[in-house]
């Protein structure tokens, strides 16, 4: 209320008051009818961008986000390398993976009931027969797509990896980031329709999911899910079987990890066998590491990349490789058919059935 004011006459008859009213009352609902609409515009410009980043999965969204990252231009492998983020890049993704991660959840139930995961890493198969499993890595980073788009980078699908497989029929097994495969669904197509392959997870953006992992970037661990989960949804749109391994960026991890792995319903499957072929321009030494490791029911790491970048040798050597292991004796398998070998059937022709049949009814007289 307002301050009280008296009014005096020489003969007081009444003593009369008066309320000043200040627009303080009209002020404040101004204020709040302002910042209501402020809200309310606000609000839907947010729905409006979550809607985008959930129908935006085309490369146009990589390359937005690969814009972000400025004028970075510096890569290098998994084995030996950096890869510089932005902090722009970072906090835009991981608002993308976070809506994605929710409309994940269905997928992720049925992974699971398909797979029984584990959290411990197979490095080996059994040595029981002289199998081996060629397994190829599909690293792609964020900026990586960036420069194909930029064209620094003509490709990071040799084909000639492929074509001399298929030409050779040898059974080999690829571990897949997401990027790779939203860049290549072409390639992830053929791949998938091709008894010869069998395609597995390998994150969506290869982050480091392990602390300072040759200077790999680094997520949080809450994005870890996402990494995994999107992958396996991306895979599961070509094969139509949810994939069963999990392979960690520059083979870097903690129990933790392990534990997601398992909770996601995968097997982590890492190598015995490393050709070391990122950004390696000596065809010879590629060729020794693989071979001079080379034992029975191993599993070999390379990579598939850009033959003018990060794998320049790998295709050069892989002939090869494949003739020097084919001369020791080695036969070329999944890493499925590696860790889960077909149970062999006894063929049994008619006669033999019948005669041995007629033997059981003696015996039982």
């Amino acid at each position: 209320m307002g301050k009280k004011v008296y009014k005096k006459r020489k003969k007081v008859r009444e003593i009369i008051i008066y309320e000043r009213k200040h627009n303080h009352k009209k002020i404040n609902l101004s204020v709040t009818f302002l910042f209501l609409i402020i809200f309310v515009t606000s609000m839907g410009f947010y729905y409006l961008n979550i809607w985008f980043l959930i129908n935006s999965t085309t490369p146009l969204t990589i390359k937005y986000i690969g814009v972000q990252i400025g004028n970075i231009r510096e890569f290098k492998s998994e084995n030996s390398g950096f890869v510089p983020f932005s902090a722009d890049w970072e906090s835009t993704l991981l608002n993308q993976k976070r809506i994605k991660v929710v409309s994940l959840q269905k997928r992720k139930q049925i992974a699971r009931t398909k797979n029984k995961g584990s959290n411990q890493i197979i490095w080996h198969g059994s040595s029981d027969e002289k199998e081996i499993a060629l397994t190829f890595d599909a690293d792609i980073t964020p900026i990586m797509v960036d420069w194909v788009h930029d064209g620094q980078v003509t490709t990071y699908d040799d084909t000639r990896i492929t074509n001399y497989l298929v030409q050779n029929q040898i059974p080999a097994t690829f571990f897949l980031t997401g990027l790779w495969i939203e860049l290549y669904p072409d390639a992830t197509k053929q791949l998938a329709q091709n008894p010869l392959f069998e395609l597995e997870n390998h994150t969506y953006s290869h982050p480091s999911m392990a602390g300072n992992c040759f200077d790999q970037p680094q997520v949080p661990a809450s994005q870890y899910p996402f990494e995994i989960e999107k992958t396996q949804q991306l895979i599961e749109q070509y094969t139509h079987v949810a994939p069963k391994y999990f392979r960690f960026p520059g083979g870097c991890y903690d129990q933790a990890d392990l534990n997601l792995v398992k909770k996601e319903g995968l097997v982590t499957v890492h190598w015995s066998d490393v050709a070391n072929d990122g950004f390696n321009d000596n065809e010879e030494q590629i060729i020794h590491n693989v071979l001079s490791e080379a034992s029975s029911g191993g599993i070999i790491v390379m990579h598939m990349g850009s033959p003018s970048s990060n794998v320049p040798q790998t295709a050069n050597a892989l002939p090869t490789i494949i003739n020097g292991l084919k001369k020791e004796g080695y036969t070329f398998v999944t890493v499925n058919d590696l860790l889960n070998p077909p149970k062999e059937v006894a063929q049994i022709t008619p006669a033999e059935y019948l005669t041995s049949l007629e033997s059981f009814r003696t015996l039982s007289l």
